[in-house]
């Protein structure tokens, strides 16, 4: 009987599955407020502390890295109006920022909405832009940037970017 449940026992730590785990390689946060005028390109400040376009990080390993953007996000403007978020990555080594997939194309984070009763035509909502990319080992850098599609402004709040491998 000892010889059984010694058997169940080991055979049961084999198959036993691990935890899947992710590592934050980094963090940043910003929690005010940043409006963007339509039809230019703008640089997003991610750590509002210290007042910082750009983040670095350090992978230990080549792999793929998740890189996720929360905000919350406003239009004023058209439903038809609408702000493209854009996550890029400057690779250790590589000498040069591209965006990452899916945030390398029109991607909407947030639109305009019709004027509500009291007169305000933005619309808040909370959002995330995510991507994954291959990176290799070494020193990595961060940035965003956001471009308005239409009219009048768009605006980021409460920001938090985070980097997992």
């Amino acid at each position: 009987m000892k010889t059984f449940a010694m058997c169940a026992a080991t055979i049961a730590a084999t198959l036993t599955v691990g935890t899947a785990r992710a590592d934050i390689l980094a963090t940043s946060v910003n929690a005010s407020s940043q409006a963007f005028d339509a039809g230019a390109i703008f640089p997003v400040v991610l750590d509002g502390s210290m007042n910082k376009n750009t983040i670095k990080f350090t992978t230990s390993k080549a792999g793929p890295v998740i890189i996720t953007l929360y905000a919350e996000c406003a239009v004023d403007g058209e439903p038809i109006d609408w702000m493209d978020v854009d996550i890029l990555v400057d690779p250790a080594g590589a000498g040069g920022y591209s965006a990452i997939l899916p945030t390398s194309d029109d991607n909407a984070m947030c639109t305009g909405s019709e004027a509500a009763p009291n007169g305000v035509d933005d619309h808040w909502v909370g959002a995330v832009v995510a991507g994954v990319v291959d990176l290799p080992q070494g020193t990595h850098k961060i940035k965003v940037r956001t471009y308005l599609y239409g009219e009048g402004f768009g605006q980021l709040d409460d920001i938090l970017l985070t980097v997992q491998d």
